[in-house]
């Protein structure tokens, strides 16, 4: 019986391997289609690709930019201009077990292995408690928010990139990013209004969490690859759609995906940067999450 059962599973973990060659094959088949509708999806949300502009990405720990954000990351990189600075707002350091100061480091040292030491970058790291039942000021954050990004200035186009309010995994310290960018730009709009508006130049952009939708969560790059092989045979050409709009105040969307060499370049980022993180159940994410390879975004243009 032993024997049948250890037959079994050799087939089955056989022909798992056989899929999973067959689609990273696919993967890097696609890479000049991802490519392209990356290009198409920015220049809907960014037409004018200005080197007036700044990048600001909010997050709660360090390796929250590696682990959920590399996509954006790297496909804003790519876009804009090597002027145009990029700002990470981390607002604790991750000390839950002591490590603050090494993380703090470790987060610097991801920011110039993604960005390639190519633009000018700036990290701040804040001094929250971390934990999941940590709850943070949030007129602290939206103070420092503030001094980083300079809104009231029309002539910089401001991209402002953090959680949505589910936060990914309903996270606290994620949310708090999320209620204090949105709670920044509230205070802002109502400032417009009194001012008889300005014109749009800032971009805020909330990372789709998908909520308890596991199958989106965990596919992997399975999903956006399967959608570009359906669209390469069909004769109509259509791509599925993974999630329709969440609200009806939605202004707009942004898919953007990792070809196979950045996600290979994210995860040298995570496993040389970030070593005091690199635990067992890391490598189980960076195989299945769809965060490492595919970002999802409400945008709100104010």
């Amino acid at each position: 019986m032993s024997r049948r059962v250890k037959v079994c599973f050799s087939k089955l973990l056989f022909k798992i391997t056989k899929l999973a060659i067959v689609l990273t094959v696919l993967y890097i088949y696609f890479t000049p289609k991802i490519l392209s509708r990356n290009t198409d999806s920015l220049q809907h949300i960014f037409p004018h690709r200005s080197s007036n502009s700044q990048i600001n990405l909010v997050i709660a720990h360090p390796d929250d930019e590696v682990m959920f954000f590399s996509p954006v990351i790297s496909q804003l990189h790519a876009y804009f201009p090597d002027t145009v600075p990029f700002n990470i707002l981390c607002l604790s350091k991750g000390d839950a077990e002591g490590l603050g100061d090494t993380r703090a480091k470790e987060l610097n040292d991801s920011a110039v292995l993604l960005l390639r030491n190519e633009r000018p970058v700036s990290v701040q790291v804040m001094n929250f408690e971390d934990g999941m039942d940590e709850e943070w000021d949030i007129d602290s954050i939206t103070s420092t928010l503030s001094r980083t990004i300079e809104v009231n200035n029309e002539e910089l186009y401001q991209i402002i990139v953090t959680f949505d309010s589910y936060g990914v995994s309903n996270h606290i310290n994620h949310k708090s990013c999320h209620i204090a960018v949105e709670t920044f730009m509230n205070d802002y709009v109502r400032s417009k209004a009194k001012e008889n508006g300005k014109n749009a130049h800032i971009a805020a952009l909330y990372l789709r969490s998908y909520k308890n939708n596991i199958f989106l969560k965990y596919n992997s790059f399975i999903w956006e690859i399967l959608k570009m092989l359906y669209s390469t045979v069909s004769p109509f050409g259509k791509s599925i759609q993974p999630l329709p709009p969440s609200t009806a105040t939605e202004k707009d969307s942004l898919l953007l995906m990792n070809t196979h060499s950045q996600y290979i370049l994210a995860y040298a980022a995570m496993l040389n940067a970030h070593k005091s993180q690199v635990v067992w159940f890391r490598y189980g994410w960076w195989i299945l999450s769809r965060f490492v390879f595919v970002n999802e975004f409400d945008v709100f243009t104010y």
